[in-house]
């Protein structure tokens, strides 16, 4: 999980309201509405946050689970999980380790694949994916709409599959793809938008982390 961490690639997207009509007929509703649609709903939250849970399953077997709670602000992010942190304040990116106390700075880059931030694949989804509508089903008493998302240049996961509430447009799950891999699938259990954040959070400070060894990649 930390390899796919670390390349930093993925995470969030999609809705749009489809009429009955058009279902009745089984005309599938154009890809395009639903991803702009929701990239406007993500993009107009001053801030947000979210708890998750990720299920990682390989040969139809779990082999890890856990719950993490991520952050966004605009560019910034922050996420943690299983005794990490991994957080960008627009010119550092930084991963913490718990178990070793220790903390890796690197320098931020503008990376439309990113796992932590959603609204960047949101934004870039034309030019980074191909979208094709699944369909409509109930998840979690509600009604979502289906979309997957195949990356079109070179990357480690050949689907993101993203389950978006048709009423709020917001995302419920994602489940993403690894070529002759596992499938890691991101629940949202918890969704806070507007939420109050300073851009402190975001930014590491040494003073956090007593006795902290500083690895400096930058």
């Amino acid at each position: 999980m930390l390899i796919i961490m670390m390349n930093k690639k993925i995470f969030f997207v999609i809705l749009f309201f489809v009429s009955s009509t058009l279902f009745a007929q089984n005309v599938p509703p154009p890809v395009a509405p639903i991803l702009e649609k929701t990239a406007q709903k993500y993009n107009a939250l001053s801030a947000f946050s979210l708890d998750f849970t990720v299920n990682i399953e390989e040969n139809n077997k779990t082999i890890q689970n856990f719950k993490g709670t991520l952050f966004v602000k605009k560019e910034k992010y922050f996420v943690t999980f299983e005794g990490q942190i991994v957080a960008n304040d627009g010119k550092i990116m930084w991963n913490y380790q718990q178990a070793t106390n220790e903390v890796t700075l690197f320098e931020a880059e503008e990376d439309d694949f990113s796992m932590f931030h959603p609204t960047k694949m949101l934004n870039n989804w034309n030019s980074a994916y191909t979208a094709k509508f699944i369909r409509e089903e109930e998840f979690q008493k509600k009604q979502v709409n289906i979309v997957d998302l195949m990356p079109k240049k070179k990357s480690p996961l050949y689907k993101i599959r993203l389950f978006i509430d048709k009423q709020t447009s917001y995302i419920q799950q994602i489940m993403m793809y690894e070529m002759d891999g596992p499938i890691i699938t991101y629940t949202i259990t918890k969704f806070t938008p507007n939420a109050a954040l300073t851009d402190a959070k975001f930014t590491f400070n040494k003073k956090d982390f007593p006795d902290v060894e500083v690895i400096d990649m930058r």
